[in-house]
């Protein structure tokens, strides 16, 4: 009995291996032709639970395509019997990010109450709804806040003297809520590399537009949220 229980558990593993090669060929297959018919590179090719229909992942963005990849699809697919957009529901997972990807010292961190929660946000000296974000954040509590200063509004100058200020995280709180701006940074007195590796994280992340608020959990959202808002997606993770 145990020798033919085997027997079923070998053979059916042998058949799971045989049906996990046939679906990577045939993903495989399908993003060699999305290559070679629009020169875009998928990062990630997968079978839909609809027939004959593909997901392909390029740069963070989602299009659905045919077995031959002769149609390319850009738009939503929602499941009407579970009421879901499933498109949705997948660009939230693809958008995720692991706060591995920061080094958290290249942040103005902010600090209030206990700072047991966390939150990043990238942000730019230039952008008016950054500091309308600034200004909800310091109605909260308890949190630890890591602004990494993306300088992409022609910002470069105040964002250096900001991160270089004897006091950064008051040089950052004066300028988004008063509008003060710092004192300037001698030239070659500090090491604000950090900036530029904002920047090109910023970009692996695909965001284009401060403020961005990325959470515990990964997620993020572009724009203001209110203090209320944010405090109901924190008490959600």
């Amino acid at each position: 009995m145990r020798k033919l229980a085997l027997s079923a558990i070998l053979a059916a593993l042998t058949a799971l291996t045989s049906l996990q090669a046939q679906a990577s060929a045939e993903t495989d297959a399908v993003g060699q032709k999305i290559r070679e018919k629009t020169g875009m590179i998928p990062s990630s090719v997968k079978k839909m639970p609809i027939s004959g229909l593909y997901e392909i992942v390029v740069r963070r963005q989602i299009f659905y395509t045919d077995a031959e990849g002769k149609y390319l699809i850009a738009g939503r697919i929602f499941d009407t019997a579970a009421n879901t957009d499933i498109t949705a529901a997948r660009l939230e997972e693809l958008n995720r990010i692991d706060w591995k990807m920061f080094r958290l010292e290249d942040a103005v961190k902010v600090v209030r109450g206990k700072g047991e929660r966390k939150l990043a946000v990238f942000t730019d000296a230039r952008c008016p709804y950054c500091s309308m974000l600034e200004r909800n954040l310091q109605k909260l509590d308890n949190i630890t806040v890591y602004n990494f200063i993306y300088p992409i509004l022609n910002s470069g100058s105040i964002s250096r003297n900001i991160f270089c200020s004897e006091n950064p995280v008051a040089a950052f709180e004066s300028h988004m809520l008063e509008g003060k701006d710092p004192a300037e940074s001698p030239e070659g007195k500090c090491d604000f590399s950090a900036l530029q590796r904002n920047l090109a994280v910023g970009r692996e992340l695909g965001i284009t537009g401060t403020p961005t608020i990325i959470f515990p959990d990964g997620s993020r959202v572009s724009g203001v949220l209110s203090p209320d808002q944010i405090e109901a997606r924190l008490s959600a993770k």
